[in-house]
């Protein structure tokens, strides 16, 4: 057997080596086993356990990056597979779904099977980034082999003069001087609820060396690919009184937003931007220091906080991306992704057809009747639609891969021909 890669936008998994009947559909990038010799110009494969012929020509040697933005609903949750099998997760949102996928991806039900996670980054502490990471952390087939974080914890109320730490001011300008790399600097007594956990599952999983905060500054993280480049752009930290401080954008959740990790992947002639939940003060403090904002440039760009409406202008201009991908949800309800948020990010891309994507619009529902009530509303009157509940047919799962050079992204739909997918879309200067 031999491990072989989906070559084209999209790709029928036949029944047999000769009829048009198909099981499924793979995409680029996607992970075959051959099982013997060509027929009819079709090889017969594995993918994930189910058997199948694909036409030979669709298949080659070498894998592709893949970016597999999760529907978390309102969070974020990104997943990055590099060509060499390198793993980074970004963030876990609120619930159980980003270990959900990696059970489904990974194929984790199955005693014999592990996955191993070589860079797991936390932007930053908000419950909708931080919670969803603390399951994973703690499975016994997940094994997590570095942590890095912004350096900003969450305390319970009365620890600190805020939420976030202390603050100190210095020339009229408010800084955030509470900051961790290790978990051994922050006392266990003053931690808020959910960062105890956090630190419960660090700490139980880690070694303290691999558990450290990162900043503007810091040098290109490697995993021992030696095609992918991964450089912190963000927090941007500030000398005052001898240590390094964060600007305080106001309040504690302009703050905490505002010095999310942000990282830029280069794959070759591709850049992925991570953006985390930057706002309009965050991105502007990131930009006025001299040489990053040409590092901002990205061909693919996870959107900051949600596609919220506190978005930068003058930082999406800089990232220029062909493809954008929003994630959020509508539990809470907050209004994302923003009217004005969509729109702009579609006037500053690069090429002519931009490409975007919303992980809470991807997903698909379907009617599952009216719940049994007390009303005296007709059944199939207007008031007894107005109760109908939905319920999920398709996650909102947003796939973008590329080999270096062309991009390609799809989204599952519940149609035939069960994607909605684009490429070869080559990047564009």
């Amino acid at each position: 057997m031999a491990t072989k890669f989906v070559t084209t936008k999209t790709t029928p998994l036949y029944e047999n080596a000769t009829s048009q009947a198909r099981s499924m559909i793979l995409i680029f990038g996607d992970e075959v086993m051959t099982n013997g010799g060509a027929t009819n110009g079709r090889l017969p494969v594995k993918f994930r356990g189910r058997d199948g012929f694909i036409t030979k020509t669709s298949l080659a040697d070498t894998a592709a990056l893949e970016l597999y933005f999760i529907d978390v609903g309102q969070g974020d949750s990104t997943f990055v597979i590099t060509p060499s099998r390198k793993k980074i997760l970004i963030d876990g949102g609120a619930n159980d779904r980003a270990l959900r996928f990696l059970a489904w991806r990974y194929r984790l039900d199955q005693p014999a099977n592990s996955v191993a996670i070589d860079l797991l980054v936390l932007t930053h502490a908000d419950a909708d980034h931080i919670k969803g990471l603390i399951p994973i952390i703690q499975h016994p087939r997940i094994n997590v082999k570095r942590v890095i974080h912004s350096g900003i914890a969450t305390f319970r109320s009365g620890a600190f003069a805020t939420g976030l730490g202390d603050k100190v001011v210095s020339n009229g300008v408010t800084y955030l001087k509470t900051r961790h790399s290790q978990l051994s600097q922050l006392a266990s007594s003053n931690l808020s609820a959910d960062f105890t956990a956090w630190a419960a599952a660090i700490n139980a999983e880690l070694t303290p060396s691999k558990y450290e905060a990162v900043s503007w500054g810091t040098p290109p993280i490697s995993l021992g690919d030696p095609d992918v480049n991964i450089e912190v752009l963000g927090p941007r930290l500030e000398p005052v009184g001898g240590q390094l401080v964060y600007r305080w954008f106001g309040d504690e959740a302009h703050t905490i937003n505002g010095h999310s990790v942000v990282l830029r992947l280069t794959y070759k002639n591709v850049q992925v931007l991570l953006s985390g939940d930057l706002n309009i003060k965050g991105s502007d403090h990131l930009l006025s220091v001299p040489g990053l904002p040409s590092k901002l440039s990205a061909h693919v760009f996870k959107a900051p906080h949600h596609g919220s409406h506190e978005f930068s202008p003058a930082f999406l201009a800089a990232v220029r991306p062909q493809i954008s991908v929003v994630s959020s949800g509508d539990d809470p309800d907050h209004g994302h992704p923003r009217a004005v948020f969509l729109g702009a990010i579609g006037n500053v891309s690069r090429s002519g057809e931009p490409l975007l994507f919303s992980t809470e619009i991807a997903a698909t529902f379907k009617g599952a009747g009216v719940p049994p009530s007390p009303s005296t509303a007709t059944p199939g009157s207007p008031a007894a639609r107005m109760r109908e509940l939905f319920i999920r047919r398709l996650h909102g799962m947003i796939n973008v891969r590329s080999d270096g050079s062309n991009l390609y992204a799809a989204r599952r739909v519940d149609a035939s021909y069960q994607w909605e997918a684009y490429g070869p879309v080559p990047s564009a200067p």
